[in-house]
């Protein structure tokens, strides 16, 4: 069994490590990443665009890189002083409208994610704009629903990532345009862009810098993980079934190899019956051969019978097959009892136990597996099944 249970050991990491490749691969899989930066090699056709366009007030935006052919995109603002609500912006055009038809769809998409530093430290807004029927003039970029949320930067690069459908509709736009305050889902069927502004706790008077780098929507379809779930779970199952068949193989082997070391036993057993000796140790082993079918048999029974001790009963089978005398009688009976399983197929497990002597056919079960290795039942079937090897 050492032998098995190392190819076991080696088939069972073999497959671990290629149930994590598969894994890995299938949560590869399951997502993806449309990046735009830079915006010329980009799948998604875009522009930007700042917010005041017209640099007269004291708000302003100074663009150092676009990211149209090179990221990061990188710009300064410097937020005024004396304005009691400043307000600054880049933004990401998706589109530039017509008709609402050429509204962008982001629906496939469950997040942008980014990276992003500041200098100095910033808490920003990340605003995406949707269409809203009723109310969304395509000329007029102030109609457009906002749904934001709060970022906070330093000069240290870090990850941002906003799930698009939880982005929460502004009060004061849903205000302006008399939309209930539960009126707050984005419809990203018609999206026209986003944008990064300062907010109302930015530094003011003096130049901040922005940094945006590997700016990416990600589209995410888990059936390919769950694919490579399901085809992982099928692979260990189908591994637990092989080594089962194996392992039950393996059991009956052992077991056939079990009955013919037993089976000296039996020819003794039947050598012994013949014998007609008043020779003490042949008297015995002859009793034993002819009654061990008896579920009665005992050493005290065999000991009367015979006109001798327990303690000589016992010597003689120690020296002659190094057995006890009720572990050399179960040895006879499970040793036939082994053979009537392959023989006797009409026989019972029930009717063999009890035809070999055992009066208690759990009592049976228990020895012939510990003997054995598989339960009678288990035996007799691969012994029909499973080809001599």
């Amino acid at each position: 069994m050492a032998l098995f249970y190392r190819k076991a050991l080696l088939c069972v990491s073999v497959l671990i490590v290629l149930s994590v490749i598969l894994l890995y691969a299938g949560w590869l899989a399951s997502t993806h990443e449309t990046a735009f930066l830079p915006g010329e090699n980009s799948d998604i056709n875009w522009f930007y665009g700042i917010e005041p366009p017209d640099q007269q007030q004291g708000d302003k935006v100074f663009v150092l890189n676009s990211g149209e052919t090179s990221q990061p995109i990188t710009f300064d603002f410097l937020v005024s002083t004396e304005e009691r609500y400043p307000y600054t912006s880049f933004i990401v055009n998706l589109s530039d409208p017509q008709d609402v038809s050429d509204l962008v769809d982001l629906s496939v998409y469950s997040r942008v994610s980014f990276r992003v530093k500041c200098e100095p430290k910033n808490i920003l807004v990340f605003a995406l704009y949707t269409y809203v029927d009723n109310v969304t003039k395509l000329a007029k970029p102030e109609t457009y629903r906002v749904n934001l949320d709060f970022l906070t930067c330093n000069k240290q690069s870090s990850k941002i990532s906003f799930e698009l459908t939880d982005l929460d509709s502004a009060d004061w736009w849903l205000e302006r345009y008399g939309l209930a305050y539960t009126d707050r889902t984005a419809d990203l069927r018609r999206a026209h862009g986003f944008s990064i502004n300062n907010s109302l706790q930015s530094p003011r008077g003096s130049r901040s810098r922005i940094e945006i780098s590997d700016l990416v929507l990600v589209s995410e379809n888990y059936s390919y993980f769950w694919c490579s779930v399901a085809i992982t779970v099928v692979a260990w199952l189908a591994l637990a079934y092989f080594f089962m068949r194996l392992y039950v193989q393996e059991k009956i082997r052992r077991a056939k190899e079990q009955i013919n070391t037993n089976r000296p036993l039996i020819a003794y057993q039947k050598l012994s019956i013949k014998q007609q000796s008043d020779d003490p140790k042949s008297a015995l082993l002859s009793h034993i051969a002819v009654e061990y079918i008896n579920p009665e048999i005992n050493i005290e029974s065999t000991a009367v019978t015979l006109g001798t001790t327990r303690t000589k009963i016992n010597k003689l089978l120690k020296a002659e097959l190094g057995l006890t005398f009720t572990a050399y009688v179960n040895k006879l009976r499970l040793a036939e009892a082994a053979r009537l399983l392959i023989e006797e197929e009409h026989l019972s497990v029930k009717q063999i136990a009890l035809g070999v002597g055992f009066a208690n056919v759990t009592y049976f079960n228990v020895l012939f597996k510990k003997e054995y290795g598989c339960a009678p039942k288990t035996f007799r079937l691969n012994s029909f099944r499973a080809p001599e090897t």
